[in-house]
């Protein structure tokens, strides 16, 4: 979990919320009665008649810095905007702090707190947000709660060298037994992402439910790019780089190709790669056996003979 500064707000005459954005609305939740402002400001309301938001008033910069006494806590993501403010106000005796500092922007979970948990396999905390894993949970793994009402299903028998997970609200995401992940990076938000058994990712995977922003069609106003579940079934090997986007369906046993690009629906048992993906071959089978020290002619040789699980005969 981040770390929090201590700030004795009751010393202050005044509390300012400044640049009230996206980042203010995305953590309106988390403030919940932990920071009472008394004002909020913002340069878009300059030149505005705006009075009050969100039933705090809207204090306007010259008269913000008229005040004594005063902690303005900047929201803000973006240094280069925060570094702005900090300069407009730089001549009054104001404190100035992030929001950050007095708040976690997000609650984010490693293997290691959830290893010390053990023998307890669930994680919860204040929002709902809830993780499911067992005494083989892999280190490496590293989940970033940015919402609530968030699911994480970890099956056993796991292999991370290196997994980021970031959700947004009400997110589900379920990783099945014995699957081994070299590098990913999966973003999960108001849909469900589900990884198979026996599954294999190479690395610098990019794994998106939802797109970063909103799409809309210039006639109508509506939505284009609505969240979608992202599904890939048992004992798919999925190539170096390759990106998975919201819609992606990929069948049991494909095999996917380096650098492929894709939110389509593909079978089972098919070779697909390119930007945009398209099927190369149907009907294969693979095996983890490496190509650097063997070279087998027949699955029956291979040390590892998974694929004849989900071979329908």
């Amino acid at each position: 979990m981040a770390t929090v500064h201590t700030y004795d707000l009751s010393k202050y005459h005044a509390v300012v919320g400044y640049g009230i954005g996206q980042n203010y609305e995305q953590l309106k939740q988390r403030l919940n009665g932990r920071i009472t402002f008394h004002y909020l400001a913002d340069k878009k309301w300059e030149h505005s008649h705006i009075q009050e938001y969100d039933g705090i008033p809207v204090i306007h910069i010259q008269e913000l810095r008229q005040l004594k006494n005063v902690l303005v806590v900047l929201f803000p993501k973006l240094y280069t905007v925060r570094d702005v403010i900090k300069r407009e106000l730089a001549e009054t005796d104001i404190d100035i702090c992030y929001i950050h500092e007095l708040l976690p922007i997000e609650y984010s979970v490693g293997s290691d707190e959830l290893i010390k948990r053990l023998p307890a396999t669930e994680y919860t905390d204040e929002f709902h947000n809830r993780i499911v894993f067992d005494e083989t949970i892999p280190s490496n793994l590293h989940v970033h709660f940015l919402g609530q009402n968030n699911v994480l299903k970890l099956g056993s028998n796991l292999s991370v060298n290196r997994l980021d997970i970031y959700f947004g609200n009400k997110g589900i995401f379920e990783i099945r037994a014995y699957t081994s992940i070299i590098q990913a990076s999966c973003w999960v938000s108001d849909t469900e992402l589900k990884i198979g058994e026996d599954c294999m990712f190479s690395s610098e995977i990019v794994i998106r439910t939802h797109n970063e922003h909103h799409i809309f069609d210039w006639n109508t106003y509506e939505r284009m790019n609505r969240p979608k579940d992202v599904v890939i079934g048992n004992q798919v090997w999925v190539g170096y780089r390759t990106v998975f986007l919201a819609g992606t369906h990929i069948g049991t046993g494909s095999i996917v190709g380096a650098g492929t690009v894709t939110s389509s629906h593909f079978g089972e048992h098919v070779l697909l790669a390119g930007c945009p993906a398209k099927v190369i071959r149907e009907n294969v089978c693979w095996s983890r056996d490496n190509t650097g020290y063997f070279q087998r002619n027949r699955l029956e040789e291979c040390i590892d003979q998974n694929a004849l699980k989900y071979i329908k005969t």
